[in-house]
């Protein structure tokens, strides 16, 4: 899921009373409509405070119009002070303290968010938008249990806000609760039929649930709606690799970069789209870009090593898996694709093991890691452990043609002619270059 987008949502002041005289002063202390600047507003609610002739309440009300605008000019001590004020002046402005609670979010003080917002649910118990506010700092907290209560509060206290829902969608998302975030993103989009990123938030979702078909109409709406939204074309980009329409991922990502040339990860996985063509050249180019953008990148330095593994650059390949495990060391993949590296290249046979053994270790039912420890031990004679683990990862994956194509190698050095060409036969049907992946491998 997308992140939490929370909503400036201001609570309106209070109704004045007893009525004041309405000067110009308190016109542009009260804003109504936020037809004045917010530097006109903190002086007309400068000017009301200074005449010092305002009965509590209405001395309350003028400093949160006050605190409100210094808030929303992103001067949040400002904020917060006058929000002091107006609680001093009255103790029961619940107001003051909602929106005194938002200026300590702002700030990144979620306890002292909450204990305000606590402080507001208590004086005015009725009112959805507190307990939406106090969802968010729960939220940004990870205290997500406590998020979806609150914003269920809210809603039910009839608070039909399409941002509710949508972060309310984003919450179960983060829980893994894909139905209700499902649920929520369309209502969100039934409130507001324009909101780009809860279509987006929803292909997301559908995407995790590999409905790709519905996923890609989502982002195509999304990207409808945002055109110059990067993010949405290259999450449309991951959804056609999905479904390995390469070409339309390619031309995604491609649009992703143009709108943001410094995207490492629209490079990173347009170099898979291109890999998936077959057009390794344009793929190493791409990673190579990723890289220099985002040198941390564990993954891309794994993907590159791949390609380098299909140009049959084993010393080129085996250079960026190291990398990739320098900088995770748990990379399961990078490990295992190390591993596969170092026994086509005919050396390090017991690195290469190790290699194995280690990614098994993190991931230990991960077929393709199993397959290669298989083709290991082929390679060092040991045909009884070649054997056990070429049916063990088939038992795993039975489709695994890089298993059944190594199985098939495994019998014919047993001597099992029949069985042999029978597991390279199956091989093919599922993957008709399998052999290239053994070739120059030491084994006929």
């Amino acid at each position: 899921m997308t992140g939490i987008v929370i909503g400036v949502v201001f609570a309106a002041a209070s109704a004045l009373t007893p009525a004041p005289q309405f000067t110009q002063d308190w016109v542009w202390c009260a804003n109504t409509g936020h037809v004045f600047s917010l530097d006109l507003s903190i002086s007309g609610c400068t000017a009301v405070i200074r005449f010092g002739r305002e009965p509590p309440h209405n001395l309350s009300i003028a400093f949160q119009n006050r605190a409100n605008a210094h808030f929303g000019k992103g001067d949040f001590d400002s904020a917060i002070a006058d929000y002091n004020e107006a609680i001093r002046h009255d103790a029961e402005n619940a107001w003051a303290f909602g929106n005194r609670g938002k200026s300590f979010a702002a700030k990144g003080d979620m306890d002292r968010a909450i204990a305000d917002y606590d402080h507001a649910i208590r004086l005015a118990p009725n009112r959805g938008i507190t307990f939406s506010h106090r969802a968010d700092a729960y939220r940004v907290m990870g205290d997500n249990d406590r998020a979806i209560a609150d914003y269920s509060e809210a809603i039910e206290r009839e608070l039909k806000d399409a941002l509710i829902f949508f972060n309310r969608g984003n919450t179960y998302g983060t829980k893994g609760d894909v139905q209700r975030a499902i649920s929520d993103f369309s209502e969100a989009i039934k409130l507001d039929p324009q909101y780009a990123h809860a279509f987006h938030s929803r292909a997301l979702a559908y995407y995790s649930q590999h409905d790709y078909l519905q996923a890609a109409a989502d982002l195509t709406r999304a990207v409808e709606l945002e055109p110059a939204n990067a993010v949405a074309f290259y999450t449309r980009g991951l959804v056609h690799y999905a479904q390995r329409h390469y070409n339309r991922a390619v031309a995604d990502y491609s649009e992703a970069i143009q709108l943001d040339p410094d995207y490492a990860f629209a490079y990173g996985n347009r170099a898979r789209a291109y890999r998936g063509l077959g057009d390794l050249d344009r793929a190493i180019a791409d990673f190579d870009q990723s890289l220099a953008l985002d040198a941390s990148n564990a993954n891309d330095f794994n993907g590159r090593g791949v390609i380098y593994l299909d140009k049959k650059q084993y010393a080129r390949a085996i250079e960026d898996f190291d990398q990739a495990i320098r900088l995770d060391p748990e990379q399961a993949l990078a490990l295992s694709n190390r591993c596969w590296s170092k026994v086509l290249a005919g050396a390090q046979m017991l690195q290469a093991l190790a290699d194995c053994n280690e990614a098994l270790r993190l991931k230990p039912l991960n077929a393709g890691t199993i397959a290669n420890r298989a083709f290991v031990y082929l390679r060092l004679g040991e045909l009884d452990r070649a054997f056990a683990d070429y049916n063990a990862a088939l038992e795993i994956d039975p489709k695994s043609a890089h298993a059944l194509y190594g199985r098939s190698l495994a019998q014919r050095q047993s001597g099992d002619t029949a069985a042999a060409e029978a597991d390279a036969a199956a091989a093919k049907l599922i993957q008709s270059n399998v052999e290239a992946e053994f070739a120059n491998s030491g084994i006929n």
